[in-house]
């Protein structure tokens, strides 16, 4: 198989499910941020797969790294509008995504692919502590506030979808997390293998995208200041 196989082939599966989201689904309330998610993810494995081919790494892989940068903060804003969160604090995730974002795109070799496989990447980046930090700690965030909101906020806000992100969140954290953990090489796979497991998300945004989602207190509120 050529270096990058696994890439392409999931990045079929999710077009296939952003169009499908896009025909049957246009008027789901989160359908901008389901499908915002869902092109990330497909751009990302198209990325990689061109860098496996070896076009422009350089360039390529620092493209790569900016469209998945801004994936954090997208699923948070997603997490927030899904209970009614009031607080724009997103901003501050959207604030930073573009700070690295900038800092990957104007700084050549910034962003260096060390090796392919048909089945994952692996990368080397300037200040990767720090990049690491942002990038899993928005995530470990948005969980907890998640699972927060279903514990400690019984009403108002539709349980059930908060359920299907949580779950989606989990799909592809906590099967990287146990890679890491039986093998610490997987480390350096971080990056790939994370956005690979992400095809579990992709399955997950498509199916909620068909469960209209019920508007509860806060949220109702918040439609009706809208209108």
């Amino acid at each position: 198989m050529l270096p990058g196989t696994l890439s392409i082939i999931f990045f079929g599966i999710e077009f296939f499910i952003l169009v499908a989201v896009i025909i049957f689904n246009r008027k789901h309330p989160f359908f901008w941020s389901i499908a915002s998610v869902l092109i990330l993810l497909q751009l990302y494995q198209l990325a990689e797969f061109l860098i496996c081919i070896g076009v422009n790494e350089n360039i390529t892989g620092r493209i790569a790294y900016t469209i998945i940068t801004f994936l954090p903060p997208l699923g948070y804003f997603l997490s927030s509008k899904v209970v009614g969160w009031r607080y724009p604090d997103y901003w501050i995730g959207f604030a930073a995504a573009t700070g690295f974002s900038l800092y990957y795109l104007v700084t050549p070799g910034s962003v260096a692919l060390e090796s392919c496989n048909p089945f994952y990447a692996i990368y080397s980046i300037h200040h990767s502590l720090y990049y690491g930090i942002y990038y899993v700690g928005i995530i470990v965030y948005s969980i907890i506030f998640l699972v927060a909101h279903l514990l400690f906020r019984r009403n108002n806000f539709d349980r059930k979808s908060s359920l299907f992100v949580l779950i989606g969140y989990l799909s592809f954290l906590a099967p990287m997390y146990i890679m890491v953990w039986v093998d610490s090489y997987f480390a350096r796979t971080v990056t790939s293998m994370m956005c690979k497991y992400a095809l579990v998300l992709a399955v997950i945004l498509g199916v909620f995208s068909f469960i209209k989602p019920k508007i509860k207190g806060d949220q109702v509120e918040e439609k009706i200041a809208e209108i």
